[in-house]
């Protein structure tokens, strides 16, 4: 429980620093968010191989914070980080899957991602193919995880899909505030629903 109640305070922390400040503050609760969920997920690690997927998935995410939250502009390595994070997620969530698929759960997240995608092509530039690619692995880290659900309906499932929605939702919002334009609610629109996104994915593991 003080573990969990560790995680929420620090990105508390990290989000009210990105308005108010300290800087120290914002650079140093972003990233050790992420490793409080790490040490969390680290005591299942013996449990099975899905703890081990996420704990990777958890550092490669916080490589890509970093990387977002850098000085200079490290975008582009960002978004690298998260596409192999999202990656890891994906074999992780098909390695529960064993069943039979369904034909409507990828056909509505592509139509998602094909609006997402049209309505951000006019200002993404040179931008273009990587989004297009990151937002199909993200849609496809949904349709993983909600045929993990599917299948099982187990609650953990069910904790790895809301995570993941939570998840594709933190990143288009992000990637509005990107390529449209900043909003003063942007910041907690993002990292609110990516640590709780983050939190709820590692709660599938524990919960195992």
């Amino acid at each position: 429980m003080w573990s969990w109640f560790a995680v929420c305070c620090s990105g508390l922390l990290h989000i009210s620093a990105a308005y108010r400040g300290p800087r120290w503050q914002f650079y140093l609760f972003k990233p050790l968010t992420i490793v409080l969920l790490m040490l969390i997920v680290s005591a299942h690690l013996s449990v099975s191989t899905y703890a081990q997927w996420v704990l990777i998935a958890l550092l490669l995410s916080m490589v890509g914070d970093i990387f977002l939250m850098w000085p200079k502009d490290r975008f582009v390595q960002g978004l690298t980080s998260f596409l192999l994070a999202h990656l890891v997620y994906i074999f992780a969530f098909w390695a529960q899957f064993d069943g039979h698929m369904v034909w409507w759960l990828p056909a509505m997240l592509s139509g998602l991602g094909i609006i997402v995608f049209l309505l951000l092509l006019p200002n993404l530039g040179q931008f273009a193919f990587p989004v297009a690619v990151y937002i199909a692995v993200i849609t496809q880290m949904v349709w993983a995880a909600g045929e993990y659900w599917l299948n099982t309906h187990s609650p953990a499932a069910g904790l790895a899909l809301a995570g993941a929605i939570l998840f594709m939702v933190s990143d288009t919002v992000l990637a509005f505030a990107r390529f449209k334009g900043e909003f003063h609610a942007a910041q907690a629109t993002v990292m609110s629903s990516y640590f709780i996104a983050q939190a709820l994915i590692s709660a599938s593991v524990v919960i195992a």
